[in-house]
């Protein structure tokens, strides 16, 4: 369960097979970044209704460093350059650097803002639908 991305969710979740089994590892989280993983988990996925994913634990497994590894990078690289990348331009002093025009950094600063909101409700999205049964994935 989280709270404003503080607290456990599952992340490295595989692929499901026909029974809506997957493996995945419980991670316990800090602003929706992967801080610390607790367990490799075998799950069943369950049909939920509204926001969210319910599954039913199965086994656990023992952690796998390769999964632990990319998670990180995910987590920590990939995702925050991915949301935050194109502000680095629309910083004054490196938009005036690169010698664009002025007029075009308020629309540029406002099109990084719709790209970081579309690209966090894009991620949330895509996770959560990893997180459902086939038969109801959306």
């Amino acid at each position: 369960m989280q709270v404003n991305g503080i607290g456990t969710t599952l992340l490295g979740v595989s692929a499901q097979d026909d029974d809506n089994v997957a493996t995945a590892t419980k991670w316990f989280t800090f602003l929706y970044l992967p801080v610390w993983p607790l367990a490799r988990l075998r799950v069943q996925f369950l049909p939920h209704t509204g926001p969210g994913f319910s599954y039913r634990l199965l086994s656990r497994e023992p952690l796998s460093p390769a999964e632990i590894v990319r998670t990180y990078l995910l987590g920590w690289v990939a995702t925050p350059l991915a949301l935050l990348g194109p502000f680095s331009l629309a910083v004054k002093e490196v938009w005036e650097a690169v010698g664009l025009p002025a007029a075009g950094h308020l629309p540029y600063l406002a099109l990084c803002c719709l790209w970081f909101a579309f690209a966090v409700w894009g991620l949330r999205s895509r996770h959560e639908a990893r997180c459902r049964p086939k038969s109801i994935a959306r």
